[in-house]
């Protein structure tokens, strides 16, 4: 019988720079200014060891006036020798009064192809809002994400 060891975890770092393609924001209607919404967002993420991928997700939010949100949703990488990375994710959205708005959150690694088939770990993250709405009506934001893993 032959004894595997364990596969080593490993860390891949990113920054995603990204934007919202379509959005919808309904009113809960239990108090002025509480939203619900989801969101479609794409752009480009550039890891530490100079590889690129296209970055999407889609989420749904929960954020009452005056006080901090939370969201949840899906993130896809897709890198250009058409291997995939597939995360599930929570994030809060903490409400400071009159400055950009940013998330932490973490996240679960739920779908490899191509060279992550069979990968599983980990993410953390955190973002940003890079200007007012009234300044960029596409609401770029900039997240730094770490991925803990293991693969087959």
């Amino acid at each position: 019988m032959v004894n595997k060891s364990p596969a080593a975890a490993q860390t891949l770092q990113f920054e995603v720079t990204n934007y919202i393609v379509s959005s919808e924001w309904l009113p809960v209607e239990d108090e002025d200014g509480h939203v619900l919404g989801v969101q479609k967002r794409e752009g480009n993420a550039v890891f530490t060891n100079r590889e690129n991928a296209k970055y999407s997700f889609v989420g749904a939010f929960d954020v009452p006036y005056g006080r901090d949100g939370i969201a949840n949703g899906y993130t896809k990488l897709d890198f250009a020798d058409g291997s995939v990375i597939m995360l599930a994710w929570t994030s809060a959205l903490p409400w400071v009064d009159g400055q950009l708005p940013s998330n932490k959150g973490q996240g679960t690694i739920i779908k490899g192809t191509g060279r992550f088939e069979g990968i599983r770990g980990t993410s953390v993250f955190s973002g940003r809002q890079l200007k007012p709405a009234s300044q960029d009506p596409k609401f770029t934001a900039v997240a730094n994400v770490t991925l803990t893993y293991t693969l087959p």
